[in-house]
């Protein structure tokens, strides 16, 4: 009996082992789930803030656009404020836009037709974009406003003269503490921090929150190894204000010169493990000194009984006792299929006596469908298969078994294989409900919540197959872009409850007025919809424009601030054959080019783009 104890001592030795490597792993999962949750916050916050500044932009640019307007000069102050700044979209953070002459001087205020005369030629950004003739967009280090008193992030662009002379900017400004208030809403544990920085180091927003360091410039911070050469990565520090040590993960803001920094503490991300470890440690020793014992009085026991097993007799008898009082139904069979015993568990299971059953092919009572899994079995004495089918219970209902089948040493009184089997209906049914509530939670996560179309991110990979699709068919692809016209000025009026609803109208009159299954409408975004029409020509896509913009003025939708009287939308039409070189984003900017001439032309139109100039607002 010396193998016993030295066998228990091997087996406790493996079990720590084991204990020790599952831990490890556990601890490498916790740090490879805190990367891919840093990762994804800073992917998230990155796309967030790359849309605000987008916004932001769209909003610099109209007023660039309405100054160069000719009419514009004629007004009153009040009528030419209203011109100028009638596009701006103030729902993202956006604070107050500024027109500055060449000298610095306050032009125009979005915030007040006639607002304090103040000189800003000493500001970084009206430095930067007098000296350099560029037409990009500046982001400026934070500052705090002298209207507002507030931290804000100044954004601007450059008012280029016909004759290429600096005629000054407009600059608009992200609110720092919007931002700040956006960053609190993430789950970033107890000591985690977010940082979104320029790429010079300058601290723009951070949270928690710390006004005392916006603007201060970082060096020797790890985060330059990498950045700007990755855009997105992770590293190991402390953190700077309280030296906390963190897990860092960082995204840049697609193409602007900004970063995020998310920071998880590496306290937060091991808390629950460091939990887990000292309960598994402790039962694991408390394993260990039972396993000793249970070895030691095992040992003790099987010597006493070892005379007493020596002269037990297993006979057939005491084998079919077992099998017939046995929950699981014991099955013996042929290499044929024909059943030589079933135990009498099959009564309960199926409703078959042994007699119905013995004697016949197992083929006669399993489904026709998973024949071939049966035949297909192949497995030896020392690795049982396990096999999942329907059978035909007496009453003529399908009821799913699951059986170990092993293959015997030898053909024992006609029998090659024994098998287990067991009712698993239940399972089974748990595991249906559960595959069609994946099916739903994956419908739902490509379907826009109030409009019932598709979303964003199905619009995208439907746009990305289709354009595809078309490069390899050689056949045309057509977008419309649809927008509701005065949207603002509805939600201003009616509220926004109301104006989703006028939303939802709009998406079902769309829905119907597109018939081919191979067509999809989504919302792009906010009041905008997409249409993509694969196959579809110029003229096809046109004529679907149209009947889409008949169908939403014949619903009579009323609208007060409208200038008919009633809802309408204005839509950009394009289609195009791709060719190399060419991406799905100038099937999008083109499109985005005709609605953009749409709405300029009087909206309520549908305009087909025929080689305008591209907005620099068109973007996909």
């Amino acid at each position: 009996m010396r193998w016993l104890a030295l066998w228990g001592t091997v087996l406790a030795v493996c079990f720590a082992a084991i204990c020790a490597s599952a831990l490890y792993g556990t601890r490498q999962d916790a740090g490879q789930a805190a990367r891919d949750a840093s990762a994804n916050l800073s992917l998230m916050v990155a796309t967030n803030i790359e849309r605000d500044v987008e916004r932001i932009d769209i909003s610099l640019q109209a007023v660039i656009d309405n100054l160069r307007r000719p009419d514009i000069q004629g007004l009153s102050d009040e009528l030419r404020h209203l011109v100028l700044f009638d596009r701006i979209d103030y729902t993202r953070g956006l604070g107050a836009v500024l027109v500055l002459d060449a000298k610095g001087n306050i032009l125009h205020n979005s915030s007040t037709p006639r607002g304090p005369a103040l000189n800003l030629a000493q500001r970084d950004y009206f430095q930067a974009l007098r000296n350099a003739p560029s037409h990009a967009l500046y982001i400026a280090p934070p500052i705090r406003s002298e209207l507002t008193g507030l931290w804000v992030i100044p954004v601007a662009r450059r008012i280029t003269q016909e004759d290429g002379s600096f005629g000054g900017l407009v600059v608009g400004s992200m609110q720092v503490a919007h931002m700040e208030r956006l960053f609190a809403q993430l789950e970033l544990g107890s000591a985690g921090s977010l940082k979104l920085l320029r790429s010079d180091g300058t601290i723009m927003a951070r949270f928690p929150e710390a006004s005392s360091q916006l603007g201060v410039r970082l060096q020797n911070v790890a985060l330059f190894n990498q950045y700007p050469a990755r855009s997105t990565g992770h590293f190991d520090g402390p953190g700077r204000l309280t030296g906390v040590p963190r897990l860092y993960a960082y995204h840049a803001v697609g193409a602007l010169p900004l970063v995020v920094v998310v920071g998880l503490a590496q306290s937060d991300i091991y808390a629950a493990w460091h939990v887990k470890a000292l309960i598994i440690g402790l039962i694991m020793a408390a394993s260990l000194i039972a396993t000793v014992v249970l070895v030691w009085l095992l040992r003790s026991e099987l010597q006493r009984r070892m005379a007493a097993e020596r002269a037990a007799s297993r006979n057939e008898r005491r084998y079919r006792l077992l099998a017939e009082n046995s929950v699981d139904t014991i099955v013996m069979s042929g290499a044929d299929g024909r059943v030589s015993y079933i135990s009498p568990a099959i009564v309960d299971v199926l409703g078959w006596t042994p007699a119905d059953i013995e004697g016949k092919r197992i083929s006669e009572f399993v489904h026709k469908d998973h024949l071939m899994v049966l035949d297909d079995q192949d497995t030896d004495d020392s690795a049982p298969a396990t096999l999942t089918f329907p059978a035909r219970h007496r009453d003529g209902e399908w009821i799913w078994l699951e059986a170990r089948v092993r293959r015997l040493s030898g053909d024992i009184d006609g029998a090659s294989y024994i098998s287990n089997v067991r009712d698993v209906s239940g399972r089974k049914k748990a595991e249906q409900a559960l595959e069609a509530a994946n099916a739903r939670l994956q419908a739902m996560a490509a379907t826009d919540a109030l409009t019932n179309l598709a979303n964003r991110r199905r619009f995208d990979e439907t746009l990305d197959r289709e354009w595809r699709r078309s490069i390899r068919d050689v056949t045309e692809l057509a977008l419309l872009l649809i927008d509701a016209d005065h949207f603002k000025a509805l939600n201003d009026y009616y509220g926004h409850l109301q104006g989703d609803v006028y939303l939802k109208s709009i998406a079902g009159i769309i829905q119907e007025c597109i018939r081919r299954p191979g067509d999809m409408a989504a919302r792009y975004g906010g009041e905008e919809f997409a249409v993509l029409l694969p196959r579809t020509s110029t003229d096809g896509a046109l004529i679907i424009a149209e009947k889409i913009r008949h169908a939403v003025y014949e619903a009579r939708i009323p609208h007060v601030k409208g200038t008919e009287g009633v809802m309408t939308v204005s839509i950009g039409v394009y289609s195009m054959s791709p060719a190399d070189g060419q991406s799905a984003a100038d099937l999008v900017k083109r499109a985005d080019a005709a609605l953009y001439a749409a709405k300029h032309a009087g909206r309520n139109r549908s305009c087909h783009f025929e080689g305008q100039a591209l907005p620099e607002t068109a973007a996909f």
